[in-house]
């Protein structure tokens, strides 16, 4: 025996040192390369992302529906909801873990259908046809293969003839026997059409859909309404940690499927109820109706029966044997027999006056029908009734429960089948007054009785007083149960030297998200839940109250850490879940004698507590550390407190401000009436955001970004308001010097194209609107060039600057002059009642352009080149055609020999630009 042993612990360490492997069970019809090539990656992934255990797949059959077989060879099913449906009616299983996604280039698709084909030729192709047609599945056990399709039609009408139905064993041979024409008709997975027309379109092209579907965003077509996706399984015994671990690791799997271009991943757990309705509707296992037992199983079941009466049947042959073989003894003990009949009679009277005298026992004698032929006084006292009319009353008259009225008779015809036996029963019983007393009986069959008219005898004690006291403690523990399930409060009790938990009420999973069960089974379980850098601080607490003898109650609080597997839950970053504080209280339990024989305790969730404290905590923290300036004040206005940025921002310290109006912030809050509209946005809306001016303590002025809020007591009414602050005024400034820059010419300080293309179009609408016209002048410099070659580009710009201040100056207030660039100039003039009021504007731009220009010591002339175009024409024009226009028109005076304007006309469109100076 010792060497078994010790080759037993031998093994049992091998085993313990090799590699731990996840089995990842996948269910297939066809195990072949392309099935093996599929769901690969999904091993080698998991054998990285749950190192150092190793993944391995095992492909399972869907004639394997034994929830005992599947565990047998893996851990995980990935499945058919068929198949999930089957194993969960053939023995317990808790929900799936997750589903199993399309992986498509918008998204995820998480549900599938079942598609019928067949050959567009074939004349069967036809849904008035389908009772005539020969039809094959992907399989018995298969949703969108042959149930979707089954439960599509059933609702159509349609009723399919079994026998011309042929199950086979994937989507490939269903296509390959519709192509064959070996049926005429072919259920699949919805996506097998698609994925033949990839590989082979020709022959996808001699194939139709029947009563296909209108389904938007989903990239194949389905004659069946859509159904969750395949899901993944926990087989019993898998440990809840290992299932922890692969939750997210196949909710991760989605990024790496994606990354090497594979078609399904994960996501959360699909509803199957959905499914379940389809295989009820069409009464498909498990749903089918259950057969009627066999005669073998009733053979079966009742073998130990029948072997009984066999035996019974041969002792009493053996018997008769035996008295045949004594006859002659008989005459000698005649005299014996007489005396020990007597004495029998007189056993009979005395056995009958005991029975009549109990005031325990109730005696009842029946026949077969369970008609009362007799009973003793007992029996009539409890029934309330005389002896005459307790005879010849049925028993299951007075039997109150309808299942053991139904039991009763059986019963009787039982025993007189199997004389010697004694059926035990429960037996509750309705008296005249209405009182119910429950019994404990024995039924058997009187010996003596003729077999044609048997006789029973039926003994009860009356359980009546015990039974509702048992009912009454069963309600209290109900009770109990039901008290400590509902309550908040975990409940504990130790033992009190080793502190070994004996008891854990049943709501302990909501905190410590494990199993009253899990918990006892942990050794030394209250210590492992408390951190570490909290145990040295409780272990103190517990010894002092150890010394002091356990007297009062010993409380202390510590963060219980949950770990990860709150994330199948709840948000992890939601620290009220995935951190609990727990207040643990503990007191003692003393006999009689003052010893002590518990310890009992309880555990509460104080999360909330402890947050709301570290919430306040980092309240008053932001309100000291915060960058902006906070300040809160009295419904009046009045400042109540602030925060040191205030005294920054401002440069009021807090001894000035406290206990002012926020008016002294200068500005517009410095204006009653602008302050009593503000407190009336706050009190109709709670809130108000916006830029307001302001000035600091020195003086100067400051531009303030400004959030204020209403704060209200618990009737509504507005107590204080809550402002936050900070100053923009450096921001503005750059906003509004890049917004200047945006729009104006860098050089001149004139409006870019930019600004210019948004006038002209503002004064297009106005021309309309007026019924007024407007000139678009473009001016270009004739003899810039040279200037800028031979004086340097600082003459150049020095020349372009004061040409475009005389030439702004030669305009309206109202008008626009903007530099497109280089030498190229635009005026634009507005309310002009006809086009040759432009002409006084166009020579004073000539003007001004044609005026001597002191460059140092040099003075320099240039003049310049205008085209003019009007608007509104007769042909439809935008801003762009405009400046187009002018610019040919500008051509064209250069053409004609510059320092000169030309209207723009249509056949200037035909003639060529000449090249720029």
């Amino acid at each position: 025996m010792m060497r078994w042993l010790l080759l037993l612990c031998c093994l049992a360490g091998r085993a313990s040192a090799e590699q731990a492997v996840l089995r990842f069970g996948v269910m297939a019809h066809s195990t072949d390369l392309k099935t093996r090539m599929q769901y690969a990656p999904l091993a080698d992934y998991l054998s990285t992302a749950l190192a150092p255990m190793k993944a391995e797949l095992v492909f399972l059959s869907p004639d394997q529906l034994s929830v005992r077989q599947v565990s047998y060879q893996a851990d995980f099913l990935l499945a058919d909801p068929y198949v999930y449906l089957m194993l969960k009616a053939n023995r317990y299983l808790q929900p799936p873990l997750l589903s199993q996604v399309s992986l498509l280039p918008r998204g995820e698709l998480a549900q599938l259908g079942g598609t019928m084909i067949c050959m567009k030729d074939n004349p069967r192709c036809d849904l008035t046809q389908l009772s005539d047609a020969q039809i094959a599945s992907s399989g018995d056990y298969s949703l969108s293969g042959y149930a979707a399709q089954r439960l599509e039609l059933q609702q159509l009408g349609i009723q399919l003839d079994a026998r011309r139905l042929r199950h086979l064993h994937s989507g490939q041979e269903v296509v390959e026997q519709v192509l064959d024409k070996f049926v005429d008709i072919g259920f699949v997975r919805s996506g097998t059409l698609e994925d033949l027309t990839k590989q082979d379109s020709e022959t996808a092209a001699l194939l139709s859909v029947l009563n296909p579907q209108q389904l938007a965003n989903v990239p194949f077509v389905s004659s069946t309404r859509l159904y969750p996706e395949w899901p993944v399984l926990a087989m019993p015994g898998v440990p809840p940690e290992l299932q922890e671990k692969l939750i997210p690791a196949l909710l991760q799997f989605n990024d790496f499927a994606r990354q090497h271009q594979l078609s399904y991943g994960f996501s959360a757990p699909a509803d199957y109820s959905g499914v379940e309705y389809a295989l009820q509707q069409l009464q498909l296992p498990p749903f089918s109706p259950v057969a009627a037992p066999s005669a073998f199983h009733w053979f079966h079941q009742y073998l130990n029966y029948l072997l009984v009466t066999l035996g019974l049947l041969m002792l009493v042959a053996a018997t008769f044997l035996v008295l045949r073989r004594h006859n002659l003894l008989q005459h000698e003990t005649i005299a014996q027999l007489t005396h020990a009949n007597q004495e029998l009679q007189l056993n009979d009277q005395q056995h009958h006056a005991a029975l009549n005298s109990s005031k325990q026992l109730l005696f009842i004698k029946l026949d077969i029908q369970g008609r009362i032929l007799g009973c003793n006084n007992y029996a009539l006292k409890l029934l309330g009734t005389g002896f005459d009319q307790a005879t010849n009353v049925f028993l299951p008259d007075w039997i109150q429960e309808p299942q053991q009225r139904a039991a009763l008779v059986p019963a009787l015809h039982k025993l007189q089948s199997e004389p010697g036996l004694t059926e035990s029963l429960e037996l509750s019983l309705q008296l005249s007054s209405r009182e119910i007393v429950h019994l404990d009986a024995d039924l058997s069959l009187l010996p003596g009785a003729p077999s044609d008219k048997p006789a029973f005898a039926l003994i009860g004690t009356d359980v009546s007083r015990r039974k509702a006291i048992k009912q009454k403690l069963q309600k209290s523990v109900q009770r109990l149960d039901q008290l400590l399930e509902q309550s908040p409060a975990v409940i504990l009790a130790f033992e009190p030297k080793s502190m070994q938990l004996n008891y854990i009420s049943p709501n302990c999973f909501t905190l410590h998200l494990k199993s009253a069960h899990d918990i006892l089974r942990t050794p030394d379980w209250l210590q492992s839940t408390i951190a570490a850098e909290h145990k040295t601080a409780i272990d103190e607490q517990f010894r002092h109250w150890v010394e002091s003898n356990y007297s009062g109650v010993l409380k202390y609080s510590y963060p219980l850490q949950r770990g990860q597997a709150a994330s199948l839950y709840r948000d992890v970053t939601d620290p009220s879940y995935s951190q609990l504080w727990i207040e643990t209280q503990l007191c003692a339990v003393r006999d009689d004698d003052g010893n002590l024989v518990e310890i009992i305790g309880s555990q509460i969730d104080v999360t909330d507590n402890q947050l709301s404290q570290m919430k306040r905590e980092l309240a008053a923290s932001v309100f000291t550390q915060a960058r902006e300036g906070i300040f809160i004040t009295n419904n009046q206005g009045t400042i109540l407190d602030l925060n040191s940025s205030f005294c920054r921002i401002t440069g009021y310290s807090e001894t000035e401000a406290l206990g002012r109006q926020i008016g002294m912030l200068g500005g517009n809050l410095a204006e009653e009436s602008y302050q009593q509209k503000l407190r009336k946005k706050l009190v109709s809306d709670g809130f108000w955001e916006g830029e307001l001016q302001g000035r600091r303590k020195s003086g100067e002025s400051m531009v303030l970004s400004f959030t204020l809020s209403a704060v209200r007591d618990a009737e509504r009414n507005v107590q204080h308001f809550v402002a936050l602050f900070s100053d923009i005024t450096q921001q503005k400034a750059q906003e509004e010097k890049l917004r200047f820059i945006a729009h104006y010419d860098s050089l001149t300080g004139l409006p870019n194209r930019l600004l210019l293309t948004d006038r002209i179009e503002q004064s297009m609408s106005q021309a309309k609107r007026k019924k007024s016209k407007m000139a678009v002048i473009f001016i270009d410099l004739d003899g810039f060039k040279a200037v800028n070659d031979s004086l340097g580009h600082e003459a150049g710009d020095y020349l372009l600057i004061e040409l475009a201040n005389r030439m702004r100056t030669a305009m309206r207030e109202n008008d626009t002059l903007a530099r497109l660039g280089g030498d190229e100039f635009i005026a634009l003039i507005t309310e002009l009642a006809a086009p040759e009021d432009a002409v006084p504007f166009a020579d004073r731009l000539l003007a001004a352009a044609g005026k001597p220009v002191q460059i140092g010591q040099n003075t320099v002339r240039v003049s310049a080149s205008i085209g003019i175009t009007v608007f509104p024409q007769p042909e439809a024009a935008d801003a762009a055609s405009l400046l187009r226009q002018a610019d040919l028109a500008m051509y064209h005076a250069k053409r004609q020999g510059k320092n000169q304007y030309s209207f723009w006309q249509p056949q200037l469109e035909q003639e060529p630009e000449p090249q720029k100076e």
